[in-house]
């Protein structure tokens, strides 16, 4: 089946300051997949933050050439075998502790100090129109990266949006520190410049139920 884009994020993004990718694709079983590792490399070697990519895309080959042991379960415990055991609890709770109380939705509060999600980025890619102006300006995503982004250099993004990857490096660039409190921000300093519609903040972010 996989692992589905929300875990695959938060994995990549939360584990690459302490493990080795290299490590993650001998886990995986890759280790003697010396193409695979050197496929990854050649196609990052001038990436802005290789260690992200190929973090990211070993878990996409994993994902798509053995999807019966691509899961959550088998990538909690390559996580607890590498000492990462917090982002494996992370993982676990993300599965097991999610309760939803039909009966208080009313209580339900949007928590801002959390990383922005997957699912989020995705939803407000969709209605950034001024997607340029907002990375530049706002987001601050540096000129080599916006012309990777018109130019659609990105071969691994399907369907393609430039919106989307210039969310992800900002996601990606900051990791823990990429919140909600600091998107909203500067979607309010966007917004007082005219080009971003109020409505977004309610239709992008979504209320926590814990």
């Amino acid at each position: 089946m996989g692992l589905d884009s929300e875990t695959l994020n938060t994995v990549t993004r939360n584990m690459k300051a302490k493990l080795s990718w290299k490590k993650i694709a001998s886990r995986m079983g890759f280790r003697d997949h010396a193409s695979v590792i050197t496929m990854i490399e050649h196609k990052n070697r001038y990436s802005f933050d290789a260690l992200y990519d190929n973090l990211h895309d070993i878990l996409i080959e994993w994902n798509e050439q053995v999807p019966d042991k691509a899961n959550k379960e088998n990538m909690i415990n390559i996580l607890r075998n590498e000492d990462c055991n917090e982002l494996a609890d992370q993982l676990e709770g993300k599965s097991g502790k999610r309760r939803k109380d039909s009966s208080s939705s009313a209580s339900k509060k949007l928590e801002r100090t959390r990383p922005v999600k997957y699912n989020e980025l995705s939803k407000l890619a969709g209605k950034l129109g001024h997607w340029k102006r907002f990375a530049i300006e706002h987001l601050h995503v540096p000129e080599y990266e916006i012309k990777k982004a018109e130019e659609k250099l990105v071969p691994d993004m399907n369907p393609y949006n430039p919106s989307m990857y210039v969310l992800q490096y900002w996601s990606n660039k900051n990791g823990d520190d990429a919140t909600v409190e600091k998107m909203i921000k500067l979607l309010e300093k966007a917004k007082k410049d005219g080009y971003i519609v109020p409505q977004v903040f309610d239709e992008v972010f979504d209320e926590d139920d814990d």
